[in-house]
């Protein structure tokens, strides 16, 4: 594990990935370089002392940091603060690594990662990592979602699947607004048609309680053992 500490950043960019969740890119100032493990999270203090706890989206050895957050509550909530009031320039600090749902490199067998929204965060940070690192071991990666306008990556986790003959991506719509081509239902669901052998699997599970709950269920129900359960649900 690496030794969590206080590291000081600037606001380096922002990003429109949905209609409601933006990323934010920090550049290092002073007590870097940021070391996590791959679905580690980390605490954000704002310049009006607003503190926040997001999963980190980048990937171990980037020089930057990103963070992707997802508009929430009425006007006077933190992320509005974020998405709206924070500009390119400000100071931020952060608190990093933390948590215990990480990638465990040394595990050589297939790992399911499953999202729900800007769960997708650490998640993308696993996957990525783990295509880096060991490009041969066999991934499946669901995204579940409401709609098709809160799909993000798709293009870029595509491109993925097409260089990655062990990579499948699978985004899943719980409520298409029309008619869709794509997978419907409940993420669980899409998992259960599948798959069914998951001996000396690992999963990584990030995104609302409801989803990490129901996923968690399925794998029991096909003996994967909590040791190899790693999950963050908000």
């Amino acid at each position: 594990m690496h030794d969590v500490r206080e590291i000081n950043c600037t606001v380096d960019a922002f990003g429109e990935l949905t209609h409601d969740t933006r990323s934010i890119r920090l550049k290092i100032l002073e007590g870097g370089p940021l070391t996590f493990n791959a679905g580690q999270y980390a605490k954000v203090v704002y310049p009006n002392g607003i503190e926040k706890y997001y999963s980190i989206a980048s990937i171990p050895g980037d020089t930057d940091i990103e963070f992707h957050i997802r508009r929430s509550g009425e006007g006077t909530s933190s992320s509005h603060f974020v998405l709206d009031k924070l500009t390119i320039g400000d100071p931020v600090t952060v608190t990093a690594p933390m948590g215990g749902s990480y990638l465990r490199a040394d595990h050589p067998g297939p790992i399911l990662c499953v999202a729900g929204g800007s769960g997708l965060a650490p998640i993308r940070s696993i996957v990525e990592t783990s295509l880096r690192d060991q490009p041969e071991r066999e991934i499946h990666l669901y995204f579940g979602v409401r709609d098709e306008r809160d799909i993000y990556f798709e293009e870029r986790f595509s491109s993925l699947a097409n260089t990655h003959a062990q990579f499948f991506f699978t985004p899943v719509l719980s409520e298409p607004s029309g008619k869709t081509e794509r997978r419907t239902g409940f993420v669980h669901e899409a998992i259960a048609a599948d798959l069914y052998n998951f001996a000396n699997w690992k999963a990584y599970l990030c995104g609302p309680p409801i989803m990490v709950d129901s996923v968690k269920d399925l794998l029991k129900q096909h003996d994967v053992h909590d040791d190899d359960i790693y999950a963050d649900a908000y």
